[in-house]
């Protein structure tokens, strides 16, 4: 444990904050650095700083941070801090005349993980990451107490975990489900987690890394941090996941028995079929947006109970896993999407990691029903539906989209499908040409606000249909939709902005439909 000591942390971002908070908690002094001044950061964050100044940390927003260099006794460096940036050279001066101790992101978790006191599930992947949390998350909810951190309750993992521990006003929770994106999984080196689940890995958020390999190691640092005796539950039929080097991992691989390939610049990644799957799905009824039945067959798999002591919390000292007989069942989901079905066998997975039998992990699976911005049904409007999906990436929307059945024509509106990531918006384009009859793509950029009218013409330029559009905002698009649409036609809207900007989105849905 640090503690006692002059810390300053360089950053004031989603990193340094929560370092910062967490070592100012365990008894040091911390000043906090960042080259932009208060003026200059997201409202969130300023809201964010003040409770950490009010905790007794000292902000130096803008500052030079010379004095402060000087007046330390150990650094904490935010991993968002460019390798090149100024202040990480100033650092390096100083190490070379005294000794300045250097706080990395294992340390924290280090310290993280030794106080949180209860079992973790981490979820990690491309697509269905937060479908997937928040279904083992409502599963295991039949059973425990758990802790929900995931994108749809816009929380923040590590911050959210060191906010509830500072707090005076604890709960007492026994289990944690952490949804951790390829940018949060950097700040958990350290903590420990029982169940690791990873749902796929197709290219996304690219512009990041150096490479495509540079993002499948940062998705797969998972595995890393699985406790002693800790199980990984993976998509088998994922090209990537399928040929990773697992071997001196627990595994448990999951899967419809239906091989993927992905193609990224020039590449083909295949699926050679070899995995051997231990929770599959068969004899699969499409029932479109309406969901899907299937019938589940698991294996031998192995859980986190103790064969010895019969505990989920081994203490016999002599811990060796307990397998689950093979076992069979017919499952009934309300999500739609091929998508749903790996996501249901994930959480089938992990539910029977914990100990519980197959017909009780379908009841709960069969009992998550809805989950706001995944096929969300937004209202009815001359008698035609109106729905919204968080899908926003090629392989998400074609997945979505090819398990509708709709009697009349398929209305998409669609904001903009760049964030802060930079997406391929002409292949975009070509998925949404192959479904949608007719198209509205709105220019804005939900999460910068910035109107971009070229990313609009770079979809519609893929998509090629007869009937498409372009509009300035998602309200615009909604009511360009309404106007066009006859009963029997379906509406969906798509895009990022589901996600990043939920209310904004769904409120301007919402006044297209003079609903509010």
């Amino acid at each position: 444990m640090i503690q006692d000591a002059k810390i300053l942390v360089i950053g004031a971002g989603n990193a340094g904050r929560p370092a910062a908070q967490l070592l100012n908690y365990v008894g040091n002094e911390i000043r906090l650095l960042d080259q932009k001044r208060y003026s200059e950061l997201p409202q969130k964050a300023k809201n964010q700083l003040k409770n950490l100044e009010s905790s007794g940390i000292t902000l130096e927003l803008g500052e030079d941070p010379d004095e402060s260099i000087k007046w330390a006794e150990a650094v904490f460096i935010s991993p968002n801090i460019p390798e090149g940036a100024e202040v990480r050279d100033l650092i390096c001066q100083e190490q070379k005349n005294r000794d300045l101790n250097e706080i990395s992101t294992g340390d924290i978790g280090r310290i993280l993980n030794s106080l949180v006191m209860m079992p973790i599930v981490g979820v990690a992947g491309t697509d269905g990451k937060t479908t997937t949390t928040n279904m083992i998350y409502h599963s295991l909810k039949q059973f425990y107490k758990p802790l929900l951190f995931s994108s749809l309750q816009n929380s923040l993992v590590i911050e959210g975990l060191i906010r509830l521990i500072v707090s005076e006003n604890k709960t007492d929770f026994d289990v944690a489900v952490l949804e951790l994106p390829h940018g949060t999984i950097r700040m958990t080196e350290g903590l420990e987690i029982a169940v690791g689940v990873v749902t796929n890995l197709t290219p996304d958020h690219m512009e990041e890394f150096d490479s495509y390999l540079d993002y499948i190691q940062r998705n797969l640092s998972i595995k890393d941090l699985l406790q002693e005796n800790g199980i990984l539950v993976v998509n088998g039929d994922d090209p990537i996941l399928s040929q990773a080097d697992l071997d001196n991992y627990e595994t448990i691989y999951y899967g419809l028995n239906q091989p993927k390939t992905i193609e990224y610049n020039d590449e083909v990644y295949t699926n050679t079929g070899e995995t051997k799957l231990q929770v599959v799905a068969d004899k699969i009824t499409d029932k479109g947006m309406f969901g899907s039945e299937f019938r589940v067959k698991v294996f031998n798999i192995p859980t986190l109970i103790c064969e010895n002591c019969n505990k989920l919390n081994c203490d016999c000292g002599d811990f060796k896993s307990k397998y689950t007989d093979y076992q069979t069942t017919k499952v009934k989901i309300s999500l739609p999407s091929i998508f749903n079905i790996e996501n249901s066998l994930a959480t089938l997975a992990t539910i029977l990691v914990w100990g519980y039998d197959l017909e009780t992990a379908r009841d709960c699976v069969e009992s998550f029903t809805n989950l706001k911005g995944r096929f969300e049904k937004i209202g009815t409007i001359n008698n035609v539906d109106v729905y919204m999906d968080a899908a926003h990436n090629p392989d998400s929307i074609e997945m979505l989209l090819s398990s509708l059945k709709v009697d009349g024509r398929l209305i998409i509106t669609l904001d903009n499908p760049d964030t802060l990531t930079i997406r391929n918006k002409f292949r975009i384009g070509e998925i949404l040409g192959k479904y949608a009859d007719i198209l509205m793509v709105s220019a804005k950029n939900e999460t910068t606000k910035i109107v971009d009218t070229k990313a609009a013409e770079e979809v519609l330029s893929g998509a090629k249909l007869q009937k498409q559009h372009m509009t300035l905002d998602v309200e615009d698009a909604m009511e360009q939709a309404i106007k066009i649409a006859v009963e029997g036609d379906l509406i969906v809207h798509m895009g990022p902005g589901v996600v990043n900007e939920y209310k904004n989105v769904k409120n301007d849905i919402l006044k297209a439909l003079s609903l509010k």
